[in-house]
């Protein structure tokens, strides 16, 4: 695919709730994505299972969630993807509080605390279309470690944040990898005439049914 001959629309731009959920809200897109930027941390996601988006409060005073998009893989782990197109305050804060809420929800009275790994690795991945503050790299990962030692105390919960605007200058965001792709179309699909054909060489099924899609 080049040129959309005889076609006046331009692609879905993905920045948005609609062209988001539209186009990653389906497996084999969301499964392509997922290993583009997880897999060299987990190895190769083989299914996806989206999960409901709605978390009610317990509490008649609580405050619940509406998530953009949320997935379970083939190994349990449970991940959010969040597209947030607009600067809010204290956007490291609720990240956090997104996924607090869905380790509660695992975490009840009555647990049995056989194993660490009788609970689910939770993942966000924060997709900023706008700088935040303390976020000044492409791909910025985050753990919960040791301050002394550096390395990780516990392996359940961690966070990736995607600053679209440092794609294109950022020193890692160069190469026509399957990540760097991906970050790109969802970037500037939505201004794009048409699509590299070099990215067809190397896309899997996921990223040319998503391309197809939009």
């Amino acid at each position: 695919m080049t040129k959309r001959e005889n076609r006046k629309e331009v692609f879905i731009d993905l920045r948005t709730d609609f062209g988001f959920k539209r186009c990653l809200g389906n497996e084999n897109p969301m499964r392509s994505f997922l290993n583009a930027i997880l897999s060299e941390d987990y190895g190769v996601i083989r299914s996806v299972v989206f999960e409901n988006v709605e978390m009610p409060s317990d509490r008649q005073d609580g405050r619940g969630v509406t998530f953009d998009l949320r997935c379970k893989t083939d190994d349990g782990t449970e991940i959010l993807v969040e597209m947030q197109n607009y600067s809010q305050r204290l956007f490291k804060t609720r990240s956090n509080y997104y996924l607090y809420r869905l380790m509660d929800r695992h975490v009840k009275r009555g647990f049995k605390w056989n194993d660490e790994k009788d609970i689910p690795r939770l993942l966000g991945i924060f997709i900023m279309d706008k700088p935040v503050k303390g976020l000044d790299k492409l791909v910025t990962r985050t753990a919960e470690l040791d301050m002394d030692t550096k390395t990780e105390f516990w392996d359940r919960m961690r966070k990736y944040y995607i600053t679209l605007p440092y794609f294109g200058r950022d020193q890692d965001s160069g190469g026509l990898t399957i990540r760097n792709i991906w970050i790109d179309i969802v970037k500037n699909l939505g201004i794009m005439e048409e699509i590299d054909p070099h990215v067809f060489e190397v896309a899997d099924e996921g990223l040319l049914e998503l391309i197809e899609k939009a």
